[in-house]
């Protein structure tokens, strides 16, 4: 697997995110997804796409800044920076934002395992 599959995946992700396209994302992530956001709360998959679903969280930009991935045989790491904005709870939300997500491949295919969020200044 090259990183260059992964770099694809992420940017259906991000696809994804901006449509609040419940059924890639329930595609890209694993069933047993840990998602720690930038206030250290940690998400599970259900909780994920139930704020995409019911309109929790929507995301009108996600600009990707830098991006890397590191492979290791039946996984990878990505690396992104990313600046976005958009509401959550309906409240409006703007961050400089730091992701570490862990791929892992399954017999499903790629999927996020594990994702850490941090806010980062501008």
């Amino acid at each position: 697997m090259t990183e260059s599959v992964i770099a694809g995946l992420e940017a259906q992700l991000r696809e994804a995110m901006l449509a609040s396209d419940v059924g890639v994302l329930d595609n890209l992530l694993a069933d047993d997804l840990t998602f720690v956001d930038a206030t250290g709360k940690v998400w599970s998959k259900a909780d994920d796409l139930n704020a995409h679903r019911y309109g929790i969280q929507r995301i009108e930009r996600l600009e990707i800044k830098e991006q890397t991935v590191r492979m290791y045989d039946k996984s990878a790491v990505t690396l992104t920076n990313a600046v976005l904005s958009g509401q959550f709870g309906g409240m409006p939300l703007s961050a400089n934002l730091r992701y570490t997500r862990m791929w892992v491949e399954t017999e499903s295919g790629w999927r996020i395992a594990a994702a850490h969020c941090s806010v980062l200044a501008f």
